[in-house]
């Protein structure tokens, strides 16, 4: 099998063999329901009528933007991860239904929190600040988005997890393994800082509660460590973490 070495982020990787050609029906599934989730993120009853109308819609935007990155980060990882392995065994299948059926059920908290997101930053431009939400909603709504941020990317370890567990059949390089471990790891790092986001919700006193997601500025740093830390991690080929 040709390796490819183009470095473009749909075409091929320099390190990484991909093992999938054709996309499978699972891939064309999965495809089908982020652009479903995307959907939902923009439906609106009907179109604008008037040009207020029209700047309302258009004050969505930052929030919309924001979902939008989440969900394409999801999707993208997704599909790196079957052009990699091109896994289609019983496993692999089941943790993917689970992934589509959390991604469906995390859009809905997901879009609330970015329509929340646009009318405070509105609030702020119109040199009124106003919370869009009280506290209590808040925290609820931040415990909700992040219950389901960090099933949604522990799927995506599981996934990960599985094929590192196959790499000898998988046939894979040390330097395959090495970033296979890397995106397991990257993978984790997403559902930590999900979890931590909930707890911190939870035991923080009333007021303070929403700033849990400030939480989410960790991802960064955490996943630079796991960088360091599975990157300069020189393993036999047969060794995993």
């Amino acid at each position: 099998m040709m390796v490819i070495r183009e470095l473009h982020p749909l075409k091929g990787e320099r390190d990484f063999e991909w093992r999938g050609g054709n996309p499978t029906r699972v891939e064309a599934l999965t495809d089908m329901v982020f652009a479903f989730a995307l959907t939902l993120l923009v439906v609106s009853n009907s179109p604008p009528e008037s040009f207020g109308e029209l700047r309302d819609l258009l004050w969505g935007f930052p929030g919309f933007a924001a979902a939008f990155a989440i969900l394409l980060l999801l999707w993208h990882s997704h599909y790196i991860f079957f052009r990699r392995y091109a896994l289609e065994d019983g496993w692999t299948t089941t943790i993917n239904a689970a992934l589509l059926f959390l991604i469906l059920f995390f859009v809905y908290p997901l879009k609330y929190l970015a329509t929340m997101l646009s009318a405070f930053l509105r609030s702020v431009f119109q040199g009124a600040p106003t919370a869009p939400m009280s506290v209590i909603e808040g925290r609820d709504a931040l415990i909700f988005m992040s219950g389901g941020y960090a099933a949604v990317f522990l799927m995506l370890f599981v996934l990960y997890a599985h094929a590192l567990s196959r790499a000898d059949q998988l046939e894979l390089s040390p330097r395959e393994r090495q970033l296979t471990r890397f995106a397991k790891w990257q993978q984790g790092v997403h559902v930590f800082t999900g979890v931590l986001v909930v707890v911190a919700a939870l035991i923080l006193p009333q007021p303070w509660s929403p700033m849990a997601g400030f939480g989410y500025f960790v991802i960064g740093p955490l996943i630079g460590l796991a960088s360091v830390f599975t990157m300069s991690n020189r393993r036999g080929p047969r060794q995993s973490m």
